[in-house]
């Protein structure tokens, strides 16, 4: 049998491609939207040619729509509700590469995880913690206070026993002032510079340069006499030098000698090799080592507390009296030897618990604490702090910033005319912004890259990578 063509009903879908026709326009209005294939506005009907058209359409009609998301055409009734559900169900992807193998993650905490836990084949987990606790220590120095006063006192030893002067002599800094009363009391008057009473009588005074700028200057006798001095010539076979006579003509000022009889520094040194010229590029690593050798550590960007750190000086908690090695934290603990100030330090002084400040909450690792503080929508309000991107920085060692900004789909975000019911005129409205949290790969201020060692001979290890002399090298 020949197949039979349903006839077209009076109510046909508007959307292109679609046959589908109804008898009644209530059955239109269901079908176009409930097809999942059609991006319809009932309360406006009115057809999109895509779904981030219609949502757009809700976003910019508050008086039909009320507190619609751009993104996915949710409607809320309030700013809030709103901005929750974007922080929540549509976020904002992020690439954080690890700065020590390269790679990248798409959320922190795996990037804290891979670190902590010594995934990295570059960065070990102990290194890692060496990082977090050095930023402890620095916040509390930088807090002053009786940290900074003790931690001072142990490495001053150590500082005085530096010898920085480069050059001898005494230097007078406290001078006797002349109301203080031991000067008073000397008898001994000031020793005067002693003074000629024979002067010289100038024939004139010293003439005003004209207007033309003339390089025939008049001068007075005794600059005259002076000026024809001739301090190279010698006279012939006496070698006592003698001076021109006065009166002789001398040669006009607009052509006077040139040096080296006029001929250039190649003609006269033709064996001589060019002057180099000065290096151009600054370089940190120059400049901290020198700083270094001439003042000692900085604490601000060299761990010489942390056994595990190339730059490890424990003779800086020397202290001479006692004969021991003083603990560089606040714990008043001392030892005869290094090897068991190094073991105290490792052992006793890394973090095992990390906690929240703005909850109090504990947490066994700082991947955990991580995870709890990227939550946007939890309870805890701790990353809408002012200060977060410091205590982030502190608590993942400086491997990771933060900053808040807008998201990228809430950039353009024009000014519409929409009609107000209750006032019965049209009025600008601008949608809610919503913002997000972006963190970003950085380096520590006392990271020192480390360096890769070519091969390894017997051994080895079933991740691909070993550790020589607290250098980290790959397979």
């Amino acid at each position: 049998m020949p197949a039979t063509l349903e006839p077209i009903k009076a109510f046909k879908c508007t959307f292109a491609g679609c046959a589908a026709s109804f008898d009644m326009e209530k059955q239109l209005i269901s079908h176009k939207k409930n097809d999942d294939e059609h991006d319809y506005c009932s309360n406006c009907d009115l057809d999109f040619e895509s779904y981030e058209d219609l949502a757009r359409h809700k976003a910019f009609t508050p008086d039909k729509h009320g507190k619609a998301c751009r993104i996915c055409g949710e409607e809320f009734k309030s700013e809030s509700g709103l901005k929750r559900h974007t922080e929540l169900s549509h976020k904002v992807k992020q690439k954080l590469p690890c700065i020590g193998c390269g790679e990248a993650f798409p959320a922190p905490a795996l990037l804290i995880e891979h670190l902590e836990f010594g995934h990295c084949d570059v960065i070990s987990g102990q290194a890692f913690m060496g990082h977090v606790v050095h930023g402890h220590l620095v916040a509390k120095l930088l807090a002053g206070g009786e940290a900074h006063t003790r931690f001072m006192q142990k490495i001053s030893q150590y500082d005085a026993s530096l010898d920085q002067e480069e050059e001898g002599g005494v230097g007078i800094e406290n001078v006797l002032e002349d109301d203080h009363e031991d000067a008073k009391a000397v008898n001994h008057p000031a020793i005067q510079p002693e003074c000629s009473k024979d002067e010289v009588a100038h024939a004139e005074s010293w003439p005003a340069l004209s207007a033309q700028g003339s390089t025939a200057i008049r001068s007075s006798t005794v600059t005259s006499a002076m000026g024809r001095m001739s301090l190279g010539s010698l006279d012939a076979g006496s070698g006592i030098h003698t001076m021109q006579n006065p009166t002789a003509p001398t040669q006009n000022s607009r052509h006077q000698a040139k040096a080296w009889g006029g001929r250039s520094a190649k003609e006269l040194f033709p064996q001589a090799k060019p002057t180099p010229a000065p290096e151009k590029e600054f370089s940190i690593e120059a400049v901290d080592e020198k700083m270094e050798h001439d003042h000692g550590g900085n604490i601000f960007n060299t761990r010489f507390w942390d056994p595990l750190a190339k730059e490890w000086d424990p003779k800086r908690f020397y202290n001479g009296m006692i004969e021991k090695y003083f603990c560089p934290f606040m714990c008043e603990q001392c030892f005869v030897d290094t090897a068991e100030l190094r073991d105290h330090i490792v052992v006793d002084h890394r973090l095992s618990r990390a906690k929240c400040p703005y909850c109090l909450k504990y947490f066994d690792s700082i991947t955990a604490l991580m995870c709890h503080c990227q939550s946007r929508g939890s309870k805890c309000q701790v990353n809408k702090a002012d200060d977060f991107g410091k205590f982030l920085n502190r608590l993942t060692g400086g491997f990771l910033s933060v900053q808040e900004k807008i998201r990228p789909d809430f950039i353009q975000n024009e000014t519409v005319m929409v009609y107000n019911s209750e006032a019965r005129e049209m009025e600008k409205y601008t949608p809610p912004t919503v913002k997000y949290l972006e963190y970003t790969s950085s380096k520590p201020m006392d990271w020192r890259k480390p360096t890769k060692v070519a091969a390894q001979i017997g051994g080895g290890s079933t991740s691909g990578s070993f550790n020589y002399k607290n250098q980290q090298a790959r397979w």
